[in-house]
């Protein structure tokens, strides 16, 4: 997991879209046995982690993409991402 409390790379464009996607990419990081993610029990990769992924990517791009993802982070409802969690919760015991 990346200490998002570090300095971002250089080439990172957005720094709070970068530090977002590191925080959600170190919890979503792994599947469990069955297939599904370790944080939120859904079939791994996860949308959670494919979000994640997009938006470390558009982090680096120029500030128009990363402003439009960025946008659809936040128009998501909470519930389809970490915003509001304080611990690990798993959908499915």
């Amino acid at each position: 997991m990346v200490d998002v409390e570090e300095a971002p790379p250089s080439e990172i464009v957005d720094r709070l879209l970068w530090r977002d996607a590191q925080v959600m990419l170190g919890r979503h990081v792994t599947a469990d046995r069955h297939g599904n993610c370790v944080w939120c029990g859904w079939n791994y990769p996860c949308s959670a982690r494919r979000l994640a992924e997009r938006a470390d990517a558009v982090s680096r791009r120029p500030w128009r993409e990363a402003w439009t993802l960025r946008h659809d982070l936040n128009s998501l409802p909470a519930a389809m991402t970490d915003r509001g969690r304080t611990q690990n919760y798993r959908r499915y015991d």
